[in-house]
């Protein structure tokens, strides 16, 4: 039997012992209970004020006897709570009476979603009652808003949520000697769901008691329960409502200032642009963005990358992190891809010409969404975006003649989900991803299917997904095409003290996602198991605690060879203070093989056994003042190498309105050996690859504060300050049998290091911001940029700062307005007139 054979016989065998897995547990065991109540209409104008004075409000059934998630799960929450809801042909109305102490309510302005440590109330809504999406509306006591949507909420413990969703809704709130009470005005603009005349929704109520660390909930959240939303109570009889035309503009004006050390101020830019949302019928909503300006977008956390894979970026474009939950669900969407740079230029430079400028980014000329989700409980999305070509500057090294160069052309991005809903809060979906370049830029096109199902107790869990992709690219004028696949297994028992999984992922020699999502590395054959005991109820000193024990085992796909093998064990626990405190301990036992280190074909490196060990600590997050922290030790005893990391963050909350925090991360490598550069002869015939015995430290300084003047404006500041030293003791050349030798290489040129580097990276970005009204915002944005790159890294931390702050850099100063309007009320507006 071949490889291939027996690795499809294998994977075969494997699918069908999960399968018939799932077929013996369905046994159930007993379902958590489920509250419910009929939903009240009235014809009364409610006033949203914070003061519960309404007539209808003394009618309608209190929901009360809300439960504790912690620290005590299951057990009655210790101050009372009382929930009221109505609605209308407009809206949902809830009001909510909280009753404690006026001193032991904590108060604290923040900003717009951002919690803090304030006590808040909250509503989460399923309108399709599956379990798996819903929205999330939170006021704090300061009557700060939090909204959010999620998906996949039966299915993971930590749920996908989208925080940048900024919904257009009311709330009010009022303290009281003895209690404290919030109004909310929920249109149905807001939320999504079917036309049926008679429905029945999803709902919970959540509190949070900060003084005595209390998660409540209406209807009784179980931890030992994977999911959230599938623990949700129900609201019955919501009769004839009809979804409203949700077609909301959100023009905007922006004005951007530029100052440069090298040119001083530069002639400032003015834009104007548009996002539009329609809501095309009940449940579907297309969002497009017209001229786009993300000149305000934080700043990206930038390091100095030594290994050879991509380095992954946060996305904070606002466009592309509202909504797309159901595109990232296969994990074959990475939106930054979109306005990036690939050099796929037709047309390469001469020998006598260097290029000089390289484009950073690609103009995004337009995108566009559809989202939705049916009464059967089919998910679709449908994602598209166009980007204009890119050109880089070269020169004549002889004549200086500078010319412009095509890098990419147009490009055109395409994404589209079918997602099913299926019982037991199980889920099938199929995504397909598309690219399509101009001229003859590289076509990608990669197709996944991923299933996910749970047996009826919740306690079971099989996942799988496969995935092909398909790249046409051109090599000297020719077409050529490149084909992978990818798949993913995973058994999981999900409920109870006891866990485990156990999985298999199968990346093919070819496989690439790339151009639209993100991949370090393919080539690869993962095998991984997890056990953990899990106490979820407090027990002697602890509120909860677990302990977890797994290991990985790793090939290479092609040639199918081991390459390394790791056992871990973990404990965490938060004791009875609400301090917490962890540890782990990981082995690596084997020598294991690195076949992408040396970036080439045909090598690899070998690695020697290796350990490492470390703790983790927290203190009570209630408190004025918090701190956390990590330290961790690796070694590899053989090679005398170590790394030693420590991470360390402290806030500080002074009064209601003002918090500093601070956070350290250091690492110091020291023997650390990898990859330096590829030595070739005359011919351009490879004759070695040098690696590097190498000290590598890095500083990451980051400083976050903020002033809350209300709970609409606040002033944000953040500055980062990113160190990185490497410094060379030796160079080694990698034999064919993965050994280090000694080489000839010096690693010099006229005296100084061509590889060691001293790197900064550091930002600075602050912002005001007034939420004007519900959807409209007025900021103010100043961004500072200074990169730098040497070949020193013996200095000072005094010497490095001030040498990295007096370097050349960049301010941009950005004035922005966004204007929030509603069909509905220019529609009124002219039926009064």
């Amino acid at each position: 039997m071949n490889n291939k054979t027996g690795e499809g016989l294998k994977a075969r065998i494997t699918i069908i012992f999960l399968l018939l897995a799932i077929g013996f547990t369905q046994t159930a065991l007993a379902q958590y209970e489920q509250k419910s109540f009929d939903a009240v209409r009235t014809d009364e104008s409610i006033k949203i004020d914070g003061v519960i004075d309404e007539d209808i409000w003394c009618t309608v059934p209190v929901q009360t006897n809300f439960t504790q998630l912690r620290p005590n799960p299951g057990e009655a929450g210790a101050k009372r709570t009382e929930v009221r809801m109505v609605y209308d042909d407009d809206a949902i109305y809830i009001s909510a009476v909280l009753y404690d102490k006026k001193e032991d309510i904590f108060n604290l302005l923040t900003n717009r979603d951002n919690i803090g440590n304030s006590d808040y109330f909250g509503v989460i809504i399923d309108p399709f009652k599956a379990g798996l999406n819903g929205v999330g509306l939170f006021v704090t006591v300061a009557g700060v808003q939090y909204d959010t949507r999620y998906s996949n909420g039966g299915n993971e413990r930590i749920w996908r949520n989208d925080e940048s969703w900024n919904a257009a809704w009311l709330s009010e709130t009022k303290i009281y000697e003895d209690r404290w009470v919030v109004e909310y005005k929920i249109p149905y603009a807001v939320l999504r769901f079917d036309g049926k005349e008679v429905q029945d929704w999803g709902i919970n109520f959540f509190r949070r008691s900060t003084s005595d660390n209390q998660d409540l909930h209406w209807n009784a959240i179980d931890p030992e329960l994977d999911g959230f939303l599938n623990q949700a109570g129900v609201v019955k009889n919501l009769t004839n409502i009809e979804t409203p035309t949700r077609l909301f503009f959100y023009p905007y004006v922006s004005t951007v200032v530029t100052r440069s050390t090298e040119q001083g101020f530069v002639k400032p830019q003015f834009n104007a642009g548009m996002d539009l949302k329609y809501g095309i019928n009940d449940a579907f909503t297309l969002d497009m963005t017209l001229i786009p300006d993300f000149s305000g977008v934080r700043s990206d956390n930038q390091v100095l990358n030594l290994s050879p894979f991509e380095v992954r970026f946060n996305e904070n474009r606002q466009f592309f992190t509202e909504g797309v939950e159901l595109f990232s669900k296969a994990g074959l969407f990475y939106s930054r891809r979109i306005g990036g740079t690939f050099g796929h230029r037709p047309e390469d430079p001469t020998d006598r010409e260097e290029v000089i400028i390289t484009p950073q980014a690609a103009q995004l000329l337009n995108a566009s969404k559809v989202t939705g989700r049916t009464s059967k409980g089919l998910g679709i999305g449908l994602f598209n975006a166009i980007t204009d070509g890119t050109v880089i500057t070269v020169q004549d090294t002889l004549t200086g003649e500078l010319r412009d160069l095509e890098a990419d052309p147009m490009t055109n991005f395409n994404v589209i989900v079918l997602d099913q809903n299926l019982k037991n809060n199980s889920s099938i979906s199929l995504t397909n991803t598309n690219v399509s370049r101009w001229k003859k830029g590289d076509d990608a096109n990669v197709s996944g299917l991923n299933l996910s199902l749970r047996d009826k107790s919740l306690t079971w869990r099989f996942r799988g997904a496969y995935s092909y992709s398909h790249i046409r690219y051109y090599s000297d004028d020719d077409r050529n095409v490149k084909d992978g696949f990818s798949y993913d297994l995973d058994f999981a028992k999900t409920r109870g003290n006891f866990q485990f999984n156990v999985r298999r992922n199968v990346d093919s020699r070819d496989y690439d996602i790339n151009d639209l999502g993100f991949l370090r590395r393919a080539n690869s054959i993962e095998h991984g198991a997890n056990v953990s005991y899990n106490s979820f109820q407090p027990k002697g000193i602890f509120n909860n605690w677990n302990v977890r024990t797994g290991a990985e085992y790793s090939e290479l796909f092609d040639p199918k060879t081991y390459t390394n093998f790791r056992v871990n064990l973990n404990a965490d626990g938060q004791f009875r203070n609400f301090w917490s405190v962890g540890g782990f301990i990981r082995v690596d036992p084997r020598t294991n093989y690195d076949y992408f280190e040396p970036r080439t074909d045909g090598y690899y490196f070998k690695r020697d056994p290796s350990h490492s060990y470390g703790t983790n600590y927290s203190t009570d997050g209630r408190k004025n003042f918090r701190t956390n922290g990590r330290i961790s030790f690796w070694e590899r005893p053989s090679w005398e190498q170590t790394e030693f990391g420590f991470n360390h963050s402290e806030r500080l909350r002074v009064g209601a309105r003002f918090e500093i925090s601070h956070r350290v991360n250091f690492t110091d490598k020291n023997n650390e050996r990898g990859y330096v550069t590829k030595l070739y002869d005359d011919q351009d015939n490879l004759e070695d690859i040098i690696f590097g015995k190498r000290r590598v430290k890095n500083l990451e300084n980051t400083l976050d504060s903020r002033y809350i003047f209300t709970n609409r404006m606040g002033l944000t500041f953040r500055m980062r300050h990113y160190w990185s030293r490497v410094d060379y003791k030796d160079y080694l050349k990698l034999q064919e049998d993965g050994e280090l030798t000694d080489s000839d290489y010096t690693g010099m040129d006229g005296g100084e290091s061509l590889h060691d580097r001293n790197y900064n990276a550091f930002n600075i970005d602050m912002e005001y911001n007034w939420q004007l009204a519900p959807g409209s915002e007025f900021k103010i944005i100043w961004k500072r940029q200074i990169y730098t790159d040497g070949n020193m890294p013996e200095v000072t931390f005094v010497d490095n700062f001030e040498d990295t702050w007096n370097a050349p850099n960049v301010d941009t100063f950005t004035f922005r307005l966004v204007y929030f309007v509603d069909y509905l009320n220019i529609k009124k507006i002219f039926q009064s007139s």
